[in-house]
């Protein structure tokens, strides 16, 4: 049998006791709830970067460098494209790009120029038209304009053009070269 002086002496540690316990037991959730928190999270992540052929995106890119247009006086442009092709698309049916690029080449050498249209009129029409001739489902054109200081005609400082861009798929941004 224990004494009351041993009975007093356990009893006074079991606050202590019990606190370790519970500090323990805390610790516990505390570990099993970060694992948790960080499998969640990390799944989460995962997931975001798995592409399955339902994300898979196509996209190609070409430009004109230099081409000489019957527009204001002859000026002279440079075009970059960028599209995406329709999801799914088969390889068979990917177009060629040359396709796109004559059918904007042939725009601008046939295009009535006697009102002398806005680079953004002329780039729209480009724009809409490759759009709906080909299996694309998002397009962004750009003409650059060289800069013009010849006789006769308004002075033109800089590159300077515009950005037509239509569906899903960043604006295109091609800085004119720099020119000493």
């Amino acid at each position: 049998m224990t004494t009351t002086q041993e009975r007093l002496a356990l009893m006074s540690h079991e606050p202590a006791r019990r606190q370790g316990t519970w500090f323990r037991l805390l610790a516990a959730v505390a570990v099993i709830a970060a694992l948790g928190i960080g499998f969640a999270l990390g799944s989460l992540h995962a997931g975001q970067n798995q592409i399955g052929p339902e994300d898979e995106r196509r996209d190609f890119t070409f430009q004109v460098i230099g081409y000489k247009t019957p527009n204001q006086g002859g000026q002279v442009l440079n075009m970059y494209f960028h599209y995406r092709y329709d999801d799914g698309i088969a390889t068979s049916d990917i177009p060629n790009y040359v396709d796109l690029r004559d059918q904007a080449l042939n725009y601008l050498d046939t295009v009535d120029l006697s009102q002398n249209p806005y680079w953004e009129t002329l780039n729209q029409t480009i724009c809409d038209d490759l759009h709906a001739k080909f299996p694309i489902q998002a397009i962004s054109c750009q003409l650059q304009a060289y800069p013009d200081d010849r006789p006769g005609l308004p002075y033109e400082p800089g590159y300077h053009g515009s950005t037509d861009t239509i569906g899903d798929i960043e604006p295109l941004a091609v800085p004119g070269p720099v020119t000493p």
